[in-house]
């Protein structure tokens, strides 16, 4: 036996111990939406370092995601979609920032393995991660027993079919956040492991293999020109493929790529083989393997999608009615109206205003700060409508009090009238602002934010000119009024029934 023969003999054998001591575990939350998981020993008792997981769907969706964290907000998120040649999968390490579209992360060190691609209807991509335990936005302790995960994904409008990993996405149509045991993931030390993975468990030897396949999806595995063997090359020409090969390196790079770097393999490979071997992932039950074995569904992100939701359609509901319908009522009232108690009917109008307001408020912040987005326009926007709002009771009382003492406007008077006119301004454009930050999120329609622009233009149209009438009115009133007689005693001197004919210089009396 010669020297490279043992040398390569006994690489083999490591490679193989290596496959045979690694944990993957194994989750599929929908159907033919799977994903594999191993924290090699190492990173394990360290808490860094690389980690490996698998992200499969059916190619005939638009993308499928996994990330970590508890929600959107603060979350490391790694997209996948076919390229561009519908062959092979690009991925699209990203940063959620709320309910909001999820941006390209350059930061992210990941790496696509060998087995990456489309094939049989499935779209599949091993991952390597260097620097998932910390991100910006959150961290997970791979020491820990469990750790907050998400996915989500966009099974209408066909295949993505782009190498932009900045490309913009679809809103999911499926999604949630889970509570992920990690025993079952740690263990091993696989260059690959998710190639051909070991049986799951803590590592006692008394686990079941938890080694599944996705299953083909039947309605797009008949017309997929995906093979294996196309995994390494997404082009359509030879000149693309000379290209590809210079920018994408087969092996080593430590870069995001919107391709595999493995190199070609073929159906008749060993790993095709087997792969047919495995059984369908979906028939893998939790109780002969692990297969969503501490898998725990969490409601939602970050506390409930449909709960997040109906808090945001209350919050714009609230608002709105603060705004457009309340606020200028009672401020069309005390410039139109004249009968007994308009101004108790004012004060009325503009309390139980504030307060709904401030119920909506109080939501807004909640959602706000759940979605780390406090410093966007619009909160910021809210906040300070509030501030303003808040001393209106304040200056409302002191300008009626002094108005009918004075029978003139003061200084509280203008305070008053101006930081009103200023806040219902505002919180009319804010309600503007707001439907369209939610129609970026996907919670709002084109249609509702016309239809809100049309009332909302329209009642402050008419406040305004409920303004200007008032004031004319007032203008005229001061105009026409009889000349002003104060109460305070007449001097001697203007006494009539008294004074002397010939004024200060007649004669005194007897």
């Amino acid at each position: 036996m010669t020297r490279s023969s043992r040398t390569f003999r006994t690489a083999g054998l490591l490679a193989l111990a290596s496959y045979a001591s690694a944990q993957v575990a194994s989750v599929c939350p929908s159907t033919n939406v799977c994903f594999k998981l191993n924290i090699p020993e190492s990173t394990a008792s360290s808490g860094s370092g690389d980690i490996f997981f698998q992200i499969s769907a059916p190619s005939s969706y638009e993308w499928v995601a996994l990330g970590q964290g508890r929600g959107m907000s603060g979350s490391n998120i790694f997209v996948v979609y076919t390229s561009s040649s519908g062959s092979n999968v690009t991925l699209s390490p990203r940063l959620g920032s709320g309910y909001s579209e999820p941006r390209f992360n350059a930061d992210a060190e990941v790496v696509l393995l060998e087995g990456s691609g489309v094939s049989n209807g499935i779209m599949t991509a091993n991952v390597k991660c260097s620097n998932c335990n910390s991100w910006s936005g959150g961290s997970m302790d791979f020491t820990a027993g469990s750790a907050n995960w998400i996915y989500g994904y966009h099974s209408s409008d066909g295949p993505k079919n782009s190498n932009d990993q900045s490309a913009r996405i679809s809103e999911h149509t499926g999604k949630s956040g889970f509570s992920w045991d990690l025993a079952n993931a740690k263990g091993g030390s696989s260059i690959n492991p998710l190639v051909n993975a070991a049986p799951s468990g803590t590592g006692s030897g008394t686990a079941t293999a938890t080694n599944c396949r996705p299953r083909p999806a039947s309605a797009t595995a008949a017309s997929s020109a995906a093979n294996p063997s196309q995994t390494g090359d997404d082009s359509d020409d030879s000149e693309d493929r000379d290209d590809d090969r210079t920018r994408y390196p087969s092996w080593g790079t430590t870069w995001p790529t919107a391709r595999p770097t493995s190199r070609p393999y073929d159906s008749s490979s060993r790993f095709a083989k087997r792969q047919e071997d495995l059984p369908y992932c979906d028939e893998v039950s939790s109780g002969s393997g692990n297969n969503n074995a501490g898998f725990t569904p969490v409601n939602s992100f970050g506390g409930g999608g449909g709960n997040t939701r109906t808090m945001l359609i209350a919050h714009g509901v609230l608002a709105s009615l603060a705004f457009v319908i309340l606020f200028p009522a009672g401020a069309i009232a005390i410039r139109l109206a004249s009968f007994p108690g308009v101004v108790w009917v004012h004060g009325a109008f503009q309390v139980f205003a504030f307060l709904v307001y401030v119920a909506a408020f109080g939501l807004g912040v909640y959602l706000a700060t759940e979605m780390n987005m406090l410093e966007h326009h619009h909160p910021i926007i809210g906040i300070t409508v509030l501030v303003l709002i808040f001393f209106q009771p304040i200056l409302g009382f002191l300008h009626h009090t002094l108005f009918r003492k004075y029978s003139t406007r003061t200084f509280w008077s203008y305070a008053h009238i101006w930081v009103g006119r200023i806040a219902v301004t505002l919180g009319i454009i804010n309600g503007g602002l707001g439907l369209r930050w939610a129609d970026s999120m996907g919670m709002s329609s084109k249609g509702g934010i016309i239809a809100y622009g049309v009332i909302a233009g329209l009642v402050w149209v008419v406040w305004v000119a409920a303004i200007v009438m008032g004031e004319s009115r007032r203008k005229k009133a001061i105009r026409n009024a009889p000349p002003k007689i104060t109460d305070s005693p007449r001097q001697e001197s203007d006494r009539t029934d008294v004074a002397p004919i010939n004024g200060h210089y007649a004669p005194k009396e007897g």
